[in-house]
């Protein structure tokens, strides 16, 4: 069901994709293979400003979504070159650190549950 992203959690991970500090920022490989053919940009950063445009939208809707992730997971819509694409990101509980799980076209009629 698509509801509210926390404040708390958008703010952290909108803080960190700003830094845009690789070591606090992990993909899954599958994550970082779909964003560059989804987006044919070879550059993480070009992801990180089009989630963050994304999350910076008041009142921002997500999906919470149960994984085996050591975090809190939330997925949601964000556009790159005119296609809406879905992301998926793990905020770590010490929340100085992400994992960019999907970054891919819509797969499930432009649900996120």
């Amino acid at each position: 069901m698509d509801v509210p992203i926390p404040p708390d959690w958008v703010a952290s991970v909108c803080k960190l994709l700003r830094e845009g500090d690789s070591s606090k920022i992990a993909w899954t490989k599958s994550a970082l293979q779909e964003w560059q053919a989804a987006s044919l940009s070879a550059f993480r950063y070009e992801a990180y400003e089009a989630m963050l445009r994304a999350l910076s939208i008041p009142n921002v809707v997500g999906c919470d979504v149960p994984l085996p992730e050591d975090g809190k997971t939330y997925a949601f819509f964000f556009t790159a070159n005119d296609l809406t694409l879905y992301g998926k990101i793990c905020l770590r509980p010490d929340k100085l650190h992400i994992k960019i799980i999907s970054a891919h076209t819509a797969r499930k009629g432009g649900t996120l549950s």
